[in-house]
C-alpha cells in the first residue's frame, strides 16, 4: 500500500471531504477517489458508504485511522534516518486539561516550527485516562501529572517539570498560611478531588490536620481562581506554568512548601526512543518559558 494514499486517506478523515482532502494533499479530487477505492480493493474491506454527496466512514474505516497514522509516522521516521531533516507524520498527544492554556501553545510552536509536515492530534482530559489511552496505543503520548509510581510498568516516564501548590484567598482576605485560612468561616472551594492533583490536596489537608467539607468543588482551575476573585471562598491549586490567571491584582497566593506535582511525558516502553518523542523533549527544553 503505497504512502501518499494512506496520507489521502488520513486526510479525508479529518477534512470530511474530497475536495478538501484533495487540495490538502495537492492531488486532484479524481486521483484521491482511485487511491480510497485503491486501499478498500487492497484490504477488501468496505472503508467506506458511498452517496450522490458524502463518503461516510465505516466502522472498519474508523478502526484503520489510528493504524494509518502509525504507519506514516513510522514512514516519516524511517525518512528522518537520513540527517537532521525535518520530522512529518502524525502525532496523536494527549495533555491534562490544566495544560491546554499553559504550556501546549508554546510547546506546540516550538515542535512545529521546523517540523511544518507534522501534524499533531491533541486530545485533552484527565490524567489517568489519558494513560489508559497511551498504555492501549490509542495515543502515541501524553503529558499527565500522576506521580511516576503509578505509572504501569510498560509505560515509559520523561520528567518535565514541576507545579508547586498554593493557596488562593481573595486579595482582601490575605491569609498567610493553612492553618489560620481553614480556622475561617470562608467557604473552601475544592480542586476535583477523584484527580490525582485532588487526592494530592486531600492528602496534604489530612497531614495538617485540616477537616473541611468543600462548598465547591471543580476540574478548571480559571474557573476556580474566578470564584476566588469574586470573594466566594478560598481554595487550594497547582500553579500551572503559563497560566494567565496568576498574574492577577484580585488574588492572594501563597506557595505551601515542599508541596508540589510532578509533569511528565509518558510513552510506551518500545517507542521511548522514537524520532516524535525525542522531538518533543528536545522542544521542550528549548522552548522559551520566560
Amino acid at each position: 500500500m503505497l504512502i501518499r494514499s494512506l496520507r489521502s486517506f488520513l486526510a479525508l478523515n479529518r477534512y470530511g471531504t474530497i475536495v478538501a482532502a484533495a487540495e490538502k494533499v495537492h492531488l486532484s479530487q479524481a486521483a484521491v477517489s482511485v487511491q480510497l477505492k485503491n486501499m478498500e480493493d487492497e484490504l477488501d474491506i468496505p472503508l467506506f458508504v458511498r452517496t450522490k454527496r458524502s463518503l461516510e466512514f465505516t466502522s472498519a474505516g474508523r478502526q484503520l485511522v489510528p493504524l494509518a497514522e502509525k504507519m506514516v509516522s513510522i514512514y516519516e521516521e524511517m525518512k528522518a534516518l537520513k540527517g537532521d531533516g525535518p520530522i512529518g507524520g502524525f502525532l496523536s498527544l494527549g495533555v491534562i486539561n490544566s495544560a491546554l492554556g499553559g504550556v501546549l501553545p508554546q510547546l506546540l510552536k516550538e515542535m512545529t516550527s521546523q517540523n511544518p509536515g507534522l501534524e499533531i492530534k491533541i486530545v485533552a482530559g484527565i490524567s489517568g485516562e489519558l494513560g489508559m489511552q497511551v498504555n492501549r496505543g490509542t495515543l502515541d503520548m501524553a503529558i499527565v501529572t500522576e506521580p511516576p509510581q503509578r505509572i504501569p510498568t510498560n509505560l515509559s516516564v520523561h520528567y518535565l517539570y514541576s507545579e508547586p501548590f498554593a493557596l488562593l484567598t481573595p486579595a482582601d482576605l490575605p491569609y498567610q498560611d493553612i492553618a489560620t485560612a481553614f480556622k475561617s468561616s470562608t467557604p473552601y472551594i475544592a480542586f476535583e478531588r477523584s484527580t490525582w492533583a485532588g487526592q494530592l490536596i486531600d492528602e496534604f489537608l489530612m497531614k495538617h490536620g485540616v477537616m473541611t467539607k468543600p462548598s465547591m468543588e471543580l476540574n478548571a482551575l480559571d474557573a476556580i481562581a474566578a470564584l476566588v476573585r469574586q470573594g466566594l471562598g478560598i481554595s487550594i491549586v497547582p500553579l500551572i506554568r503559563g497560566a494567565s490567571w496568576q498574574e492577577s491584582p484580585n488574588l492572594n497566593i501563597v506557595r505551601l512548601p515542599n508541596f508540589e506535582r510532578p509533569v511528565s511525558l509518558i510513552t510506551r516502553t518500545t517507542n521511548e526512543q522514537d524520532a516524535l518523542t525525542a522531538l518533543l523533549l528536545s522542544s521542550f527544553k528549548s522552548a522559551d518559558w520566560t
